[in-house]
């Protein structure tokens, strides 16, 4: 009998031993599956994921994607020295289409923040921004802080509305960069549009938003450019609000891009710089905390905190991030993406490109987009910014899945 109780104590612990080795060989299928399949096929990764997220949660496949990137970062460092020290982020160099396009100057009135107490509306002594009307001499192109800028995409009323700049701000990722687009908001016109999966959102927002990821067509007519929105609901707490429909509410502390009724930008701190109750505010944006507050960058960058994060991966984690920050006059929007980046180095390109205020957007490079549009026949056709970005002639043209950001002319 004793003999017979060992035998069975140890097929036991021999199926303890299997059960464990089993669950590190999934494991660490898992994280190669993550690391080499997102190299191959961005999009294909990013189904991955969601595939584990949804069996997993996020927390969990924050975690496998922490690893994943940390290995994906040393083979990216190893192929530099293996492919001729090539950069790893490039410029489009295809040709985009410089129409004149013309549009009719509207007035920007200084933005009064506002603070709501008590359900009564009152104005903040302290001004996030003090607008004032640029020189004449300045553009887009021209304006400091001078970094490179290049003129970029179509010209309204002869002048450029953007323009283009890359820097490399990491001495130990040489084929790293973040390039930037600077966006003139004289000219230039911004909106946003929920997806018809993300954010998540009740039904009475399908009657309230229709054609939800769709871009409305009286602005199909004056598209300049479009480009990525923010995480996914799942990841935090991050509100949405677009043509005065609540999608998630805002939560206090966390960056905000709003856009106003006279069409004028802000980027604040929910709370701190914006606030609920300002009936001028028609759509806002949330996504994690800030990176860049009255032109310094957030201590809260360098701490290795995922907390503060989202339920997805931290802030020291190597992998595609996007940003946008705004200028102190509120002139001019500024989006940055980086293949190879930290939080630090995203709040470091944004602030070296002028920006007063700031906040990280979408992480991966499935998910990092810009794309300006040249007419194609009777259609519009995108063109992306960097050569590593995922190449879809019909980006933000059909309904998206996720949200994003748009330009029109004025």
């Amino acid at each position: 009998m004793n003999r017979l109780r060992g035998k069975t104590k140890t097929r036991s612990n021999r199926g303890w031993v299997y059960a464990g080795i089993f669950s590190i060989f999934s494991f660490a299928s898992l994280i190669g599956v993550l690391a080499i399949v997102p190299a191959v096929s961005p999009s294909t990764g990013a189904q991955v994921a969601d595939m584990i997220r949804s069996a997993a949660g996020p927390q969990v496949t924050a975690n496998i994607e922490s690893v994943s990137f940390w290995i994906q970062d040393n083979i990216n460092q190893l192929a530099y020295q293996a492919d001729g020290q090539k950069p790893g982020i490039t410029l489009d160099k295809q040709p985009v289409a410089q129409p004149t396009v013309q549009s009719t100057p509207v007035s920007q009135p200084t933005p009064q923040p506002t603070q709501t107490t008590n359900q009564s509306t009152v104005v903040a002594q302290k001004p996030v921004f003090q607008r004032v009307a640029p020189a004449p001499s300045t553009n887009v192109v021209t304006a400091d802080p001078q970094i490179g800028w290049q003129a970029y995409g179509p010209n309204v009323n002869g002048q450029p509305a953007m323009a283009q700049a890359l820097l490399n701000l990491d001495p130990t990722r040489p084929y790293a960069g973040v390039a930037l687009v600077r966006i003139d908001l004289s000219m230039l016109q911004l909106h946003t549009e929920p997806g018809f999966l993300e954010p998540s959102h009740a039904t009475n927002v399908v009657n309230a938003i229709p054609n939800l990821g769709t871009i409305p067509p009286a602005d199909m007519s004056h598209l300049i450019a479009a480009f990525n929105g923010g995480f996914k609901a799942v990841n935090g707490k991050y509100g949405m609000v677009v043509d005065g429909t609540t999608l998630l509410t805002p939560w206090p502390g966390i960056a905000t891009v709003a856009i106003y009724k006279d069409g004028h930008v802000q980027i604040g701190t929910w709370g701190q710089d914006l606030f609920p109750g300002d009936p001028n505010m028609v759509a806002l944006r949330q996504n994690c905390p800030p990176i860049l507050e009255a032109g310094q960058i957030d201590p809260r960058v360098y701490v290795d905190d995922a907390s503060l994060w989202g339920n997805t991966i931290g802030n020291q984690s190597i992998t595609w991030r996007t940003g946008l920050g705004i200028t102190q006059d509120g002139r001019y929007l500024i989006y940055a993406v980086g293949n190879a980046t930290s939080v630090s180095t995203l709040a470091q390109a944004l602030q070296d490109a002028g920006a007063y205020n700031a906040m990280q957007l979408d992480i991966n490079k499935h998910y990092a987009h810009f794309v300006t549009y040249k007419p194609s026949g009777n259609h519009l056709t995108a063109v992306q910014l960097l050569d590593q970005m995922e190449n879809d002639p019909t980006l933000y043209l059909v309904a998206h899945s996720r949200d994003f950001f748009y330009l029109t002319t004025r």
